[in-house]
């Protein structure tokens, strides 16, 4: 199920806000999970392939489809709404399925970051992490 309304969200620590060209006409909500495409634009989270998701959005911005406006994405560390947060999810790559959704598995979309962290219905994805590493 989409967003169909802003979400405040909380970070954690300092986090960094990209400014990226938003793509196909959609409203981007704030705290959306935000994918970019392989056309480099920025767009609503889906299990695509060969999409990663960056983080969420700032702000609401409202895409025409057309002129491009660069829309602000904040990444970091980041506390998601996610049903079933427990301390097992600790340690273990999330992606971002919809723009309202992470998901522990995906068929296409690459992770959108590592889980570092859990409280009653949410994960604090750090979005810098997108690997398990050696």
């Amino acid at each position: 199920m989409a967003l169909t309304e802003d979400r405040n969200y909380e970070t954690c620590g300092p986090c960094v806000v990209y400014e990226i060209e938003a793509g196909g006409a959609d409203t981007l909500y704030k705290g959306a999970l935000v994918n970019v495409g392989t056309d480099g634009y920025v767009k609503v989270a889906a299990d695509v392939a060969n999409e990663v998701c960056l983080g969420v959005m700032k702000k609401q911005h409202v895409a025409d489809g057309s002129s491009h406006e660069k829309v602000p994405i904040e990444t970091g560390l980041i506390w998601i709404p996610h049903s079933g947060a427990a301390q097992t999810d600790v340690g273990a790559l999330f992606y971002a399925t919809g723009d309202d959704t992470l998901a522990d598995t995906a068929s296409n979309v690459k992770a959108a970051g590592l889980c570092v962290g859990w409280k009653s219905g949410y994960l604090l994805i750090d979005f810098r992490q997108k690997t398990l590493g050696d």
